[in-house]
């Protein structure tokens, strides 16, 4: 019966197992972020790219509502947080394509809008950073980036971030984060476009580091790679005036094998194979400009042809390259003296530039001024050659106006970088004055809260003192009011020292003539009552009333004496009436001759000073 239980058992646990990897694997299938947690994110960021991000401009709410919760359950049914960010991530970049970029409001509704985004990707920034998602760091803070430099066009402030954004993108590879070649060869051509050179060279470098090797071969990735050293072959020709460097950036593009991506469509195959085609004919064209400056015109003259084929087959908009090649082909056979072949190009050029600028009327955007400059110039030379000055002279001042439209247009940039750079400046220094003005604050606050807690301990330690000196001085009122009594009679005969010889009865009886002396006649209130002084009062020989004093009391004449002198001074001290006489007053009236010595019995005495005393009366 047992062994019948214990295969039912099984079976039963068998069942539910199988149904559980049926039904998540269901659910995996309905949802593919679920198979993507707790992956590297090089493993899936290609299809967040293609399938999600890139076409995000294509989804609708709805559609959109589904992907942000399917990223919320991948997050719940795996715990990790990092796809809750993730979903956050989308939404807030679907609400940016939806709310600004597409329906491209008002400046100051973009400006408010502008500001909410790049507040809640700052806000994912940290939270990525809490939880170590470092993709979706470097994501958040790319498209703020993107925010900065191309819709809020604040290029001071983007320059700023793009330091920030090196900083976090130096700590990755290209093979964790195979998104860094595009965040630098972005940020290259900022500094590119502003002539900054030397850092437009470091970013594409940094962006190429590691990204051939890396094993995605997305198609991104091997576009941008293209392009970073398609860049540094231009800056190399153009900035540095070095051909070899220049002719070796094109070559590496050249040397660039045609691959697909794994399990790309039919439609990615025609893309990439039309981008493939298009870079050859980029990077030869390129190699042909190089030629060109060296004056080798046979061999710059089949390159440039065969760039300008492809740059105009594989993409129909791509005028300006064209029009650059062509123009170079003209001035070419303008050197060799070659007319129809120098009017052929150039007419091609009119042509192109005609094309471009019908495309840039269309879609509002503004020609490239400096390719018009260029072609005056060239058709200028061509009419001088050919013998029609007029015509050359029209081309000549058409030229001239195009260079001042783009030198205007170049300077305008430039100003308003430096404006925005004083603006931030100005803006830093406000914050600084706050954040400085704000640390005063604090730290005065601070002092001051430590000056009271000071303050405070010392009012309490001076009210305990005070208290404690009243009871003194209270104790010291008592004291004085008592009748004397000789501190040798508060011992016991056998708790005598075995050196100190006992009184006699003799020794008693002048001891107490004595003290009846000083109660009744208060002879210690004469500053010249001393021992010679009382014992010719008293007809007696001075040796045998200080040894009587000695045998009693255990002292010496003036402490005995002194005794009845501060308990006069403190009597004197406490009587209201007396509140007007001044301290040496008190210490001539109790007897003392000079202040000097009244301060030090009476501190002996009674703990205190005479004015510490006289402060802490009550009443």
């Amino acid at each position: 019966m047992d062994t019948l239980n214990y295969m039912k058992d099984c079976i039963i646990l068998f069942i539910t197992i199988a149904l559980s990897l049926s039904f998540t694997c269901v659910r995996a299938q309905e949802n593919p972020f679920i198979q993507m947690a707790g992956e590297p994110y090089n493993s899936y960021f290609e299809y967040l790219e293609k399938y999600i991000y890139k076409l995000i401009d294509q989804q609708d709410a709805a559609e959109a509502a589904q992907i942000a919760a399917q990223m919320r359950e991948a997050a719940k049914i795996s715990k990790n947080r990092k796809w809750q960010l993730e979903a956050d991530f989308y939404e807030e970049s679907y609400r940016f394509s939806h709310e600004v970029l597409m329906p491209k409001p008002e400046q100051a509704q973009m400006d408010s809008l502008g500001a909410i985004f790049t507040a809640n990707m700052a806000d994912i920034v940290q939270r990525a950073r809490k939880i170590k998602a470092f993709d979706i760091e470097l994501r958040a803070m790319y498209n703020v980036w993107l925010y900065l430099c191309y819709h809020l066009r604040n290029f001071e402030m983007a320059f700023r971030y793009s330091l920030e954004l090196d900083k976090a993108l130096s700590v990755v590879s290209a093979e964790e984060f195979p998104f860094r070649s595009v965040c630098y060869s972005e940020m290259g051509n900022l500094y590119f476009s502003f002539g900054e050179h030397d850092m437009a060279i470091s970013f594409y470098e940094k962006g190429l580091e590691g990204a051939v090797t890396t094993r995605n071969r997305f198609i991104t990735n091997q576009s941008v790679i293209k392009k970073l050293w398609n860049n540094m072959g231009l800056i190399y020709r153009n900035h540095y005036d070095d051909l070899e460097k220049s002719d070796s950036c094109f070559h590496r593009i050249l040397e660039m094998e045609f691959q697909l991506p794994d399990q790309s469509l039919a439609y990615d195959s025609v893309y990439m194979r039309n981008e493939y085609e298009l870079w050859r004919g980029l990077a030869t064209g390129n190699l042909g400009t190089n030629c060109y400056r060296r004056g080798e015109y046979d061999e710059a003259i089949p390159l440039l042809k065969f760039s300008i084929a492809k740059a105009v087959e594989y993409n129909e908009h791509n005028y300006p390259y064209a029009i650059g090649k062509a123009l170079l082909l003209c001035d070419i056979f303008l050197a060799l003296s070659d007319l129809s072949q120098a009017k052929q190009f150039a007419d091609t050029v009119g042509v192109l530039l005609n094309l471009s600028q019908k495309r840039h009327s269309v879609s509002d955007v503004k020609m490239d001024i400096e390719l018009w400059e260029e072609y005056y110039e060239t058709m200028s030379r061509y009419c001088r050659m050919a013998g029609d000055n007029a015509q050359a002279l029209l081309y000549t001042d058409s030229a001239a106006v195009a260079r001042k439209q783009s030198a205007d247009d170049y300077d305008l940039q430039k100003l308003r970088r430096v404006e925005q750079r004083a603006n931030q400046e100005r803006l830093d220094a406000e914050a600084f004055r706050t954040k400085t003005y704000a640390r005063i604050w604090l730290m005065t606050a601070a002092f001051s809260l430590l000056l009271l807690a000071l303050l405070a301990l010392l009012y309490r330690s001076y009210r305990q003192k005070k208290a404690a000196w009243q009871a003194l001085v209270i104790k010291t009122q008592h004291w004085a009011q008592e009748p004397y009594v000789p501190h040798r009679n508060d011992l016991q005969s056998d708790e005598l020292p075995n050196d100190a010889e006992k009184p006699t009865e003799t020794d008693q009886q002048l001891f107490d003539r004595l003290n009846l002396l000083m109660v009744e006649k208060q002879i210690y209130c004469n500053p010249d009552a001393t021992l010679d002084y009382v014992a010719k009062l008293m007809n007696i020989n001075r040796v045998y009333l200080s040894q009587a004093i000695n045998r009693i009391t255990g002292d010496h004449f003036n402490p005995f004496i002194n005794e009845f002198r501060i308990r006069e001074a403190v009597r004197l001290m406490s009587d209201a009436k007396a509140k007007n006489i001044t301290i040496e007053g008190i210490a001539a009236d109790a007897g003392f001759y000079d202040r000097k010595t009244f301060y030090r019995v009476f501190k002996k005495s009674t703990g205190v000073t005479p004015a510490t005393f006289r402060r802490n009366l009550q009443g």
